[in-house]
């Protein structure tokens, strides 16, 4: 026999019998849908009003196979694994549900439904003022950044015409030389702006960690030798592949380094370790340094666009890693303490093993 639920004293669930429930007034009134759907008879055995309300096509209630169809396509085709227990959702005539099914037993379907559309429509108002800062910063970032080498071009090359006569080849020289370098600073921020736009479709891949991780440490061991900079790795032995795009996660790592690299200028004895472990679920890629750190303003600051502590740096580059991150559905995390060191983690889904593949 199947019963509602053993912790709340209802009486046996049968076909006929559900809408007697002693919860079914409370069901009635909550601000959730629910539809509960008879497998055997193919019919709905319960849906409270909240339901009602949502599905309705002109003026009529949707029945059993065009509710199923509407929130349970594949149902009797997929997994059971894929069909129930998933969070889903769902445009339906002007509003945005949330969804989750669930086999309460082998003649009951559970489906819970939410109205999310406020709650999107605020979110996107969010995102939209939040969109607008930053690229109210980008402007005026760029307008600084670019507006800076213009000035100094302008006016080189200003007195340069008004003393062509007069100045050495080698004082002319000076000149257009100081101006190619005002150039390359043009040209190397719009190579990092550029970088917004590439790698717009990731190809995700089974990468296997320790051989990354291994080639990645070959090409910058050398480099930060010369600077005095140890470097080296700390793997978790039960993990072998993460899912991820191998041409954006050599650039994200790359970044990350760098950048702990730059922390560790005139610190005693500096030293980067990347570690690698599992943490909830996911596999986190550590890069830690005991470089000078951050204090909580600058980490408040560092996403905004062209905030940097660097002198010669553009501001992008956080920027530019977490979108990479995010275009391979990956998280990023920052935590640093002042002097003591910094400690970026990136998270991405664990990647089939030699005995999954």
């Amino acid at each position: 026999m199947d019963h509602f639920s053993a912790a709340n004293n209802c009486p046996v669930i049968s076909d006929k019998n559900f809408g007697d429930c002693i919860y079914a007034d409370i069901m009635e009134t909550i601000d959730l849908g629910i539809v509960v759907l008879g497998i055997k008879k193919q019919e709905i055995v319960f849906k409270n009003k909240f339901s009602t309300n949502i599905f309705q096509d002109s003026g009529d209630d949707l029945g059993y196979r065009a509710l199923l169809t509407l929130l349970l396509p594949g149902f009797g085709k997929d997994p059971v694994s894929e069909v129930f227990g998933k969070f889903n959702t769902l445009w339906y005539k002007d509003r945005l549900l949330s969804y989750t099914a669930y086999m309460g037993s082998d003649r009951f379907i559970w489906i819970i439904i939410r109205d999310i559309t406020e709650k999107r429509r605020l979110e996107s108002i969010a995102e939209a003022v939040n969109s607008m800062e930053n690229i109210s910063y980008v402007f005026s970032g760029i307008r600084h950044e670019l507006g800076n080498p213009i000035n100094s071009i302008k006016m080189t090359l200003s007195v340069l015409k008004k003393n062509l006569d007069e100045y050495s080849t080698n004082a002319v020289e000076k000149f257009v030389d100081r101006a190619m370098t005002e150039i390359s600073r043009v040209e190397y921020l719009l190579q990092a702006l550029k970088s917004f736009s590439i790698f717009e479709s990731p190809n995700i891949q089974n990468i296997k960690l320790q051989d990354f991780l291994i080639r990645l440490i070959s090409l910058v061991q050398s480099d930060l030798r010369e600077s005095g900079i140890k470097i080296s790795k700390v793997i978790d032995p039960t993990l072998e592949a993460i899912e991820a795009d191998p041409r954006l996660l050599h650039q994200v790592m790359l970044n990350l380094i760098t950048n702990a690299s730059d922390a560790l200028d005139n610190r005693e004895n500096p030293e980067i370790i990347i570690r690698a472990e599992n943490i909830n679920g996911n596999v986190g890629i550590m890069v830690e340094d005991n470089g000078c750190g951050m204090s909580e303003e600058m980490q408040t600051n560092l996403f905004k666009p062209f905030y940097t502590t660097k002198s010669s740096g553009t501001g992008l580059g956080l920027m530019i890693t977490l979108k990479m991150v995010t275009l391979m559905k990956g998280k990023m995390e920052i935590n640093s303490t002042r002097d003591v060191g910094t400690k970026v983690t990136v998270f991405f889904p664990e990647g089939k093993t030699d005995a999954q593949s």
